[in-house]
């Protein structure tokens, strides 16, 4: 559980909020009905049953969005309701579902989430006065208090949001090429081998290795070599399908996952890069650069590692044989 929660930030964020509703209104809803208060009463445990709800589908399922969007919504509905029922003392609860809310959507969601509750809670003040507010200073005092701290907690999580994303991105991307990276890789077959049980999908990987490239680097220099795998991968991603994926395996090495291929169109796709690079990589004198790959098609119970060998042993079969061809791998765990 806790491995779980390390892992997936979203997650545990709407975990937390669902705790402290739970903990901390559950008390007020009973007391509330208890003392005669129906309305109130009856949504604060709304959004606590809502909450409990929501919390368990996310554990169930990893969807955080759907849930977090509900419970947002239920607790813009359940703060607008204390606030015309209460009066002054259900407004203090407007400010922690302020931050609740942006710990569970996104931040533009939840700033105008929070800009149309505050419209509607002014907006029945303004036309019931003395309802909610004691005086128009009162008022005044919440609408502006109630905006910028909503404000400022849009920009705080919006920061948080872009480096997250930043830090996502150096997490899973080689910083030369811009190819996901060799940790990538491990996740995405993991995941296609779970796919391929779960729904039958068919998943291909290619293995390719620029032929020679020790001596572009023994010759030219490794400027030019880190220029060559540079230039290699945009080649590689424009002759793909958006949702197929290259990585880089190591040194000259990159991996390109696809779904949804066949035998025959992953071999046929392989040759189409072969002379895709070949006619498009060149060194500085006008070389042109060439390219052997290894082609496996997963297999059914096979695991991840025994495909990406399979994989392995397929390319080195086309180098051992002359470099700059393709070469399929057997059904076997060799080829």
């Amino acid at each position: 559980m806790l491995a779980r929660l390390k892992s997936n930030f979203y997650l545990a964020m709407i975990s937390l909020v669902g705790l402290m509703i739970t903990v901390c209104v559950t008390p007020y809803g009973i007391y509330r009905l208890l003392s005669g208060n129906i309305v109130v009463g009856i949504a604060d445990l709304v959004m606590v049953l809502v909450s409990i709800c929501c919390v368990s589908f996310a554990w169930r399922t990893g969807n955080t969005k759907g849930p977090g969007l509900i419970m947002a919504m239920a607790f813009c509905v359940g703060a607008i309701l204390v606030c015309i029922n209460l009066g002054v003392d259900g407004v203090f609860w407007v400010y922690p579902f302020i931050v609740f809310i942006f710990f569970l959507v996104s931040p533009f969601k939840a700033l105008l989430m929070l800009l149309l509750s505050l419209s509607v809670v002014v907006g029945v003040a303004l036309v019931n006065p003395g309802q909610i507010f004691a005086s128009t200073f009162q008022l005044v005092s919440f609408t502006v208090t109630c905006f910028v701290t909503s404000l400022f907690a849009y920009l705080f999580a919006y920061r948080t949001q872009t480096q997250r994303e930043a830090l996502k991105v150096l997490a899973t991307t080689d910083s030369l090429t811009g190819a996901a990276n060799r940790r990538t890789l491990d996740e995405a077959l993991i995941a296609a081998i779970n796919q391929h049980r779960k729904a039958g999908t068919e998943f291909g990987l290619m293995l390719l290795d620029l032929d020679y490239f020790k001596s572009i680097n023994d010759n030219y220099g490794h400027k030019v070599g880190d220029g060559v795998l540079t230039e290699l991968v945009p080649i590689l991603k424009a002759m793909v399908r958006q949702r197929d994926t290259v990585f880089r395996f190591g040194g000259e090495e990159f991996v390109i996952l696809l779904s949804d291929i066949k035998q025959a169109d992953l071999h046929k796709l392989a040759d189409k890069i072969r002379l895709g690079v070949n006619e498009h990589l060149s060194l500085p004198d006008g070389e042109k650069l060439t390219t052997s790959i290894g082609i496996a098609i997963l297999q059914p119970t096979e695991s991840w590692e025994s495909w990406l060998h399979r994989a392995d042993l397929a390319l080195y079969q086309a180098k051992s044989q002359g470099r700059n061809q393709v070469v399929a791998a057997s059904s076997e765990t060799g080829t």
